[in-house]
């Protein structure tokens, strides 16, 4: 993302990648109910990553 946020649209299209099999829009839900702290719906990439490492097992 040129300006390092990502929208929930987007969210969702990274995750994907990431993840094909997963439910992103659940998890996406997840991420910005906990990392949209100023509710502008967006959330920064490092946000993302902290929310990708925070689920992921292993």
């Amino acid at each position: 993302c040129p300006n390092g946020r990502l929208d929930k649209k987007k969210f969702i299209e990274v995750y994907k990648q990431f993840y094909p099999h997963g439910k992103a829009d659940n998890f996406c839900k997840l991420a910005f109910d906990t990392f949209d702290s100023n509710d502008d719906g967006t959330i920064d990439f490092d946000e993302f990553l902290l929310a990708i490492s925070a689920t992921s097992h292993g």
